[in-house]
């Protein structure tokens, strides 16, 4: 039930992501919707198939973008691991795990990007990089986690009927 739920899910954020988002830019950064869709779904305690929503999101993002697919699915693995990991650690305060999440998830993903784009050949300066894209990414991502978090809540609540708090 959960890669069903992920695949339209994931789906109607790639599209989201694609027409809406990039066009909402700070400096040269954009939020990304697709990845605030997955931690919005991981940092909910009653959902499960964390792993497979971190593949399709990478498969999604990987076929929407110009990078390759393996560096997209990697970087959202990685996220998975790295929030499953800062969730069992901080797990007493949501709000301070929500915000840590997004920004680790955000500079994970987007410093994965830039340095497979250095490592082809792309002439890419850090600063820039870091001032221009990742930095105002990270902030734009933060303003977007609250909305998509509560979103995420009510399609858990959906989801899963029955049992506790969220």
């Amino acid at each position: 039930m959960s890669t069903l739920i992920a695949i339209f899910t994931l789906a109607l954020a790639t599209i989201l992501q694609t027409t809406i988002f990039v066009e909402m830019k700070l400096l040269q950064g954009s939020a990304d919707f697709v990845l605030l869709t997955l931690l919005g779904w991981i940092l909910h305690e009653r959902t499960e198939g964390h792993w497979q929503w971190g593949v399709l999101a990478g498969l999604f993002t990987g076929f929407a973008s110009e990078l390759p697919i393996w560096v997209t699915v990697f970087g959202y693995l990685l996220v998975v691991l790295a929030i499953q990991y800062l969730h069992s650690k901080i797990w007493q305060a949501p709000m301070v795990i929500l915000f840590v999440s997004i920004i680790v998830g955000s500079i994970l993903v987007l410093f994965l990007d830039t340095t497979y784009l250095v490592v082809i050949g792309v002439q890419l300066p850090f600063l820039d990089s870091l001032n221009l894209v990742i930095l105002p990414s990270v902030i734009l991502n933060m303003l977007f986690i609250l909305p998509v978090y509560a979103l995420m809540g009510e399609l858990v609540k959906i989801s899963y009927p029955g049992g506790g708090e969220i």
